[in-house]
């Protein structure tokens, strides 16, 4: 499952915002030019033109080496060609370093992205998510009710302690909740496309490639997404399927949560809502 793509609409005014040229080096050639975050999606950062800054190939990954933690004390010039003069440098390091603010910011809150909106300043809480997942959908009382009940589900069988490196995210404006590990989706509901287009399932959930439960086939008749480092896919169901699995359905969904444990480690995405306790959700109409 790729992360969301931008759209071509912002896409042209970051370019035009830059004069299609690097903000840093300067260097011109269209192809090679990136949009890029200046405050990564995977720490809050919002798709919004004023978080974008037009940057080539080569600074690209400049910035993306910089700002990973081990590199963070790396003395910059080493790596640098005398293409970068000190005015390119310094504007190279300015975006590194709103990128290791964000992060130690992170550390400081415990994971967790701060609610902006509201005076307390804190995460979501798990109802709140739901709440905010059925308005924005327009779910009826009952399916909110499922949606509950199937995110209770969902927490409780993902094994400990690969539970508290999960990340759990409320994204695309209240559209759907995820939970991630590193890089690989574990679960995501309602299982809208990058674009926005409406559901053909409830919700997709990670199994073993080669252990899809015998009664949710035909797999044909499904969205069925592939990983690439391990031999998991995310399957699209119906909340209904899902309330009904067995043990042996839960047992292979931790097989493949596992699974994702142990595979080639990417980026953690940031949680902004607070799990610790859905034990004490209700799974009533009345959420």
């Amino acid at each position: 499952m790729a992360r969301e793509i931008i759209k071509n609409a912002l896409k042209k005014e970051i370019f035009n915002k830059y004069g299609s040229k690097c903000y840093v080096c300067g260097y011109s050639l269209k192809p090679a030019l990136r949009a890029h975050h200046t405050i990564p999606t995977n720490l809050g950062g919002k798709d919004h033109i004023d978080n974008f800054v037009l940057l080539c190939s080569n600074c690209h990954t400049l910035v993306h080496f910089y700002s990973s933690k081990r590199y963070w004390n790396k003395e910059i010039k080493h790596y640098l060609t005398s293409e970068y003069t000190e005015d390119k440098i310094e504007k190279l390091k300015e975006l590194i370093s709103r990128i290791q603010k964000i992060k130690k910011e992170v550390e400081e809150n415990k994971n967790l992205w701060i609610k902006k909106d509201t005076i307390t300043e804190r995460p979501y809480t798990l109802e709140e998510a739901i709440n905010i997942v059925s308005r924005r959908n327009k779910f009826t009382d009952d399916k909110k009710k499922l949606l509950s009940r199937v995110l209770i589900s969902v927490l409780e069988n993902i094994p400990q302690p690969i539970f508290k490196k999960c990340s759990f995210r409320l994204l695309r404006n209240g559209k759907y909740i995820s939970i991630n590990l590193m890089n690989h989706l574990l679960f995501r509901t309602p299982a809208y496309g990058d674009y926005g287009e409406p559901p053909k399932f409830d919700c997709y959930l990670t199994f073993p490639k080669d252990k899809i439960p015998s009664n949710l086939k035909p797999i044909e008749e499904r969205d069925v997404f592939y990983f690439r480092y391990f031999n998991c896919v995310n399957l699209g169901l119906s909340y209904a399927e899902v309330l009904e699995f067995t043990s042996n359905e839960w047992n292979l969904f931790k097989e493949a949560c596992e699974m994702a444990h142990n595979v080639r480690k990417t980026r953690s995405w940031i949680s902004n809502i607070d799990v610790e306790k859905h034990a004490n959700i209700s799974t009533s109409t009345t959420l």
